[in-house]
């Protein structure tokens, strides 16, 4: 189940998410404290229970998986 609540940011969210494939368009945004991994090869973590939320970058349509550990 996913549940979705709306709320005001805690933190300023100031560091743009560049899409890896065509480094052009923007995914979202992070606090500047926070990095961001790509995993290798593309593939998502081995532990089954970590799901993430998809998001598509504008510009070139492609589809990456978002997984907040």
């Amino acid at each position: 189940m996913i549940v979705l609540q709306a709320s005001t940011a805690a933190s300023e969210m100031t560091k743009p998410v560049i899409c890896p494939k065509c480094e052009r368009g923007r995914i979202g945004n992070i606090p500047e404290w926070c990095e961001t991994v790509i995993s290798r090869r593309g593939h998502s973590p081995p532990d089954e229970r970590n799901e993430g939320v998809q998001v598509k970058c504008p510009v070139c349509s492609k589809l990456w998986t978002l997984i907040i550990e």
